[in-house]
């Protein structure tokens, strides 16, 4: 004898359930439907400047001026430190770091700390600006996954803040940019995998030969995670001579980590490396 339809206790009528598919494409006409009803009380905007995006646009919510004015890098990068090379320079001798001894292997970044990213790094260092650093955290997403396509990392660590930075800002960026970076990436977030155990200076405020010694020692791996041989994403909002990242690197490494990549937001570089960007 042939088995009918399966049934269950809400289909006494013997119909056949939906499928799985049948079921998610449901969820996402009604996804749709919510967001066309969100858009007309409260139409997409560019999370930058403000001006106006279509119905239904996807993340991250840049309009196109923006989102061209912060892919500033150009073609060819160091892909140890992400800085910009110039014409006829040899990647394997950057400039920037062939002297420095760097506890990360990679470095990519959305683009030159300059111009309207600099702005917008800026304004991430305040709260009200949530979902600027959210939608950059996405567009980071994205270089993330075109940089790293043949060797993906397998979880993301934000660069933690001291604890008293973090009660009177209320926030931490990083910790908001690998968040994005997170969801948009659908990789595990470990956000307490590095704490910052002391207080530091502002880096931007100090000589680059000082930087070093500011952050030596300043961060620790926490103990409960097992991270032996994976490849670890080390989310920044900008990188300039690179001591924190690679201290933050040097503790990952030492608690097991096989491979740190730092992804930032903004390369910060010197005045003869912005014009290279200008060319």
């Amino acid at each position: 004898m042939t088995a009918g339809p399966a049934t269950s206790p809400g289909n006494a009528a013997g119909r056949p359930e939906p499928s799985r598919q049948e079921a998610g494409g449901w969820a996402r006409g009604w996804r749709c439907l919510w967001r066309l009803g969100a858009d007309l009380l409260l139409p997409p905007a560019c999370n930058f400047c403000g001006s106006e995006l279509p119905s239904l646009a996807e993340p991250p919510l840049f309009c196109g001026n923006c989102r061209t004015a912060f892919l500033t890098l150009p073609e060819l990068v160091c892909p140890r430190c992400a800085a910009p090379m110039g014409p006829g320079q040899m990647v394997e001798d950057c400039p920037r770091c062939r002297d420095r001894r760097y506890h990360f292997q990679a470095a990519l970044a959305v683009g030159v700390y300059q111009g309207p990213l600099r702005e917008a790094v800026i304004r991430m260092e305040q709260r009200v600006h949530e979902p600027l650093t959210l939608s950059m955290g996405q567009l980071l997403a994205e270089r993330v996954r075109e940089r790293l396509a043949d060797a993906p990392p397998e979880l993301l660590a934000p660069v933690p803040a001291y604890w008293l930075k973090r009660l009177r800002r209320g926030f931490n960026g990083p910790d908001l940019l690998a968040e994005a970076l997170s969801r948009r990436l659908r990789l595990p977030l470990a956000h307490d995998l590095l704490v910052c155990r002391r207080r530091t200076q502002k880096q931007g405020t100090l000589m680059p030969s000082e930087r070093a010694a500011n952050v030596r020692d300043a961060f620790a791996a926490n103990p409960d995670y097992d991270i032996a041989g994976s490849h670890v994403l080390l989310v920044d909002d900008i990188l300039t001579t690179g001591s924190t990242a690679s201290e933050a690197a040097r503790m990952l490494r030492r608690a097991g980590a096989a491979r740190v990549t730092v992804a930032v937001v903004a390369r910060g570089v010197g005045l003869a490396q912005r014009q290279v960007t200008a060319e």
